[in-house]
């Protein structure tokens, strides 16, 4: 079954709540918001909250790891949307959709991630990446909070992944502005909520199956093992 339909002929009947999202995926999502968002007020405030926060701060930080960790797992063992072979597309693809986008034609329409989304996803962990990646090396003297990679680097190296750490922030920030911005446009411009299938895990469509795979226990073994694997750095690095 193609992960896309041809809206130039929109259906007006047969539309039933289809499963797309599966719960891992969603879980995942959510889960990511609420510690990005902790973390981006934490660090940002991290000299004013003090050293207790700053600690929080980190662990969210492992956890923001785990979520990634599990999700490139995710992207081969999830169901059919949430496999980066499912939505990921090249860049004819994208600019196929930008271009029908832009000019207000009939476009086919996809089940899962657009291609401009599907980039937009890969986008997303790649800053996230790069931001858990270099705070595994900072250290806060005044505070008296180190990350556990820290002592292994010198000084300096310290310096530049704090650079490289408070740079990623504000990359970070832009494309979750560019991700918010673009759940409106679709919604005003385009009368289509975005927001409401990664809560529930259905969408309203005609001839679509429901996607099979996903399984809730399956996600739970992999999130448990990359939650131990980041454990295991934290504890012996």
């Amino acid at each position: 079954m193609p992960d896309h339909f041809d809206t130039s002929q929109p259906a007006t009947t047969g539309l039933r709540p289809t499963r797309v999202w599966d719960l891992p995926t969603r879980l995942f999502h959510w889960s990511l918001v609420a510690l990005v968002t902790f973390n981006g007020i934490t660090g940002q405030f991290a000299a004013d909250l003090g050293a207790d926060w700053l600690e929080r701060h980190l662990l969210s930080g492992y956890a923001i790891l785990a979520l990634i960790l599990f999700r490139l797992v995710w992207g081969f063992a999830g169901n059919r949307h949430a496999r980066f072979a499912g939505f990921v597309r090249g860049p004819r693809a994208v600019l196929d959709y930008l271009a029908a986008l832009i000019g207000r034609r009939p476009a086919v329409a996809h089940v899962g991630h657009n291609p401009l989304g599907a980039w937009s996803v890969l986008a997303m962990l790649g800053a996230l990446a790069l931001q858990v990646g270099s705070g595994l090396f900072l250290s806060d003297e005044d505070l008296g909070v180190a990350a556990p990679l820290a002592r292994h680097v010198a000084n300096r190296t310290i310096d530049l992944m704090g650079t490289v750490h408070e740079t990623g922030f504000w990359l970070l920030l832009a494309l979750v502005a560019i991700h918010l911005s673009a759940i409106v446009f679709y919604r005003v411009a385009k009368g289509e909520n975005l927001v409401r299938p990664m809560l529930t895990g259905d969408k309203p469509l005609a001839g679509v199956e429901d996607a099979r795979g996903g399984q809730w226990w399956l996600g739970l073994l992999i999130i448990a093992a990359a939650a131990g694997a980041v454990g295991l750095l934290v504890r012996f690095a």
